[in-house]
């Protein structure tokens, strides 16, 4: 009789460990998509990006943050530099047309399970020209496209196969306004140039908007990379880096915790 008491208390036991595992394991195991672990949000990925750079080879790197400085032409064409343009001209002579970059886009970025993030910064506020930028992204990558504004927060799985697009300044009332994704002119994202990330006004509260913004950190108009210290604006949870020639892809803040 004792051994059988015995033998249901042990049983009894094992059962409720059992169930104990079984409910730990279902509130505590990732979901997964596709058998894979869900990522993230997007601005909880850190990635280096590419400027002044042919986009086929920025791709075959890896890059998935692209950036483009977009001008116009004596015809209201918008044209890409090739090399950073002193401040003040609105015409780059070394470039490519932004409808090449979208060709070269579509071709070579997708498929991925990754986004690919272009930064359009524009150095001209000729509706024309600024109008046929969004033109060219409607006619040629339409698929690649998503709707919906201040994406920062949006579960990157879900944006697969997009094209992510990132702009502010003159954009309001043209066509590329409303093709904006993220807007460093709103209140969720930020576009700092090296110094500035470096140097914060308030490092607390720059810490404090990328947990949930993303800011993106550009290169200075000539600045020595002998003096950059990539670290820091990393430090600061600054996920958008172009003054760094880094790897490819999204990394994510978690893995770079010390």
């Amino acid at each position: 009789m004792a051994a059988t008491v015995a033998t249901e208390w042990v049983l009894g036991v094992a059962l409720v460990a059992l169930l104990g595992y079984l409910v730990y394991e279902e509130v505590n195991v990732p979901v997964t998509t596709g058998g894979a672990l869900a990522r993230g949000r997007l601005c909880d990925y850190y990635a280096a990006g590419a400027v002044f750079e042919p986009v086929p080879a920025a791709l075959a790197r890896g890059i998935r943050l692209l950036e483009v400085h977009v001008y116009s032409d004596e015809d209201d064409q918008p044209m890409v530099a090739t090399k950073p343009v002193s401040e003040g001209y609105d015409i780059a002579y070394d470039n490519v047309s932004f409808e090449s970059v979208c060709i070269d886009l579509v071709n070579d970025a997708f498929p991925s399970r990754d986004p690919c993030i272009l930064s359009i910064v524009l150095h001209t506020d000729k509706t024309t020209a600024i109008d046929r930028v969004a033109d060219h992204l409607t006619s040629i990558a339409r698929r690649h496209l998503i709707t919906g504004t201040e994406l920062v927060d949006y579960p990157i799985d879900q944006l697969a196969d997009k094209l992510v697009i990132v702009s502010g300044g003159p954009i309001n009332g043209t066509k590329l306004e409303s093709l904006t994704n993220i807007s460093w002119s709103g209140s969720y994202a930020r576009r700092l140039t090296y110094q500035q990330a470096l140097y914060p006004r308030d490092p607390e509260e720059l810490s404090a908007f990328n947990k949930n913004g993303i800011t993106l950190v550009a290169a200075d108009n000539g600045f020595s990379p002998s003096t950059v210290h990539p670290h820091t604006p990393v430090n600061y949870g600054c996920q958008w880096n172009f003054f760094i020639k880094g790897p490819g892809g999204f990394l994510p803040k978690s893995a770079t915790r010390k």
